[in-house]
């Protein structure tokens, strides 16, 4: 099975432009269709302007405001790309939740690139999509690029989430000419995860034609970022296989310190899965 279809948030402007570049390129690569989807919602207007300037007058330039910014959307999305068999969407909603719904039309979600504004009227949260849509999710590092998936990186735990990223990869596996599994765990551990990450390239082994090789270290704590990322950097990973780990709270999800590290502030590109 490969990707056929992805899906990116799209924004005016430049503010979208580096995810939707990687998007189009791996759209373009994997024959797949790119669908953009303009998100954005309105503010609740709480009070009053102090003038007489009241929210009925407010209303209505809001709402031609919020159709203009889903032009612009549009039109980037458009530039940004060209030479991709592409889809448009359009809503008038909070993005997070608009994308997972649509999130059932594709096979993948493209999001990441530069930090956003963190304002949930015309911006993703993340760790909200990732649990709440139901699709794996390639994640574009800060300074944007191109996904040549040849040197791919398994951070392995033996959990639901890890076993699902692993699945849900194997479509880029063919791609592949090097494959690192990387366990890191107690020094009592060591033996039961190697055998775990064995278990894991005998099964990847038989979707690619690269051998994968394993790495299982002692580990713990903040260490454990810090040495996976080490792992990454010395095999000049082209992308990071991961489960996506964490919690939910009353409201929020709390992720946990690797999937935060690696959903905001990894250079590579990375895949994740809930």
């Amino acid at each position: 099975m490969s990707f056929k279809s992805l899906l990116v948030h799209a924004l005016p402007g430049e503010a979208s432009r580096l995810r939707t570049e990687a998007a189009t390129a791996l759209a373009i690569r994997l024959d797949a269709l790119l669908i953009g989807l303009g998100a954005e919602s309105i503010p609740p207007i709480a009070t009053s302007d102090p003038y007489g300037f009241g929210t009925g007058q407010w209303t209505p330039l809001l709402y031609e405001q919020q159709t203009r910014n889903l032009q612009a959307a549009r039109s980037a999305f458009s530039t940004q790309s060209k030479g991709a068999r592409t889809e448009w969407r359009s809503v008038g909603d909070l993005p997070t939740p608009a994308m997972a719904r649509v999130a059932r039309a594709v096979d993948l979600i493209v999001t990441g690139g530069p930090a956003s504004t963190g304002d949930i009227y015309n911006t993703v949260s993340t760790p909200e999509l990732l649990i709440s849509s139901g699709r794996p999710m390639l994640v574009v590092p800060p300074h944007g690029g191109r996904l040549d998936p040849r040197r791919v990186m398994v951070a392995w735990k033996d959990t639901r989430e890890a076993r699902r990223a692993v699945s849900d990869a194997l479509s880029f596996m063919h791609m592949v000419d090097e494959i690192l599994i990387v366990a890191l765990g107690a020094r009592e551990d060591q033996e039961a995860l190697m055998a775990q990450v064995n278990d894991v390239a005998g099964m990847i082994a038989r979707h690619s034609m690269a051998k994968p090789r394993t790495h299982v270290a002692v580990s713990g704590g903040d260490d454990v970022q810090t040495d996976l990322l080490a792992q990454a950097d010395r095999m000049d990973a082209d992308l990071i296989v991961s489960g996506a780990y964490g919690h939910s709270r009353a409201y929020e999800w709390v992720l946990g310190g690797v999937t935060r590290h690696l959903l905001h502030t990894c250079e590579r590109f990375v895949f994740l899965s809930h």
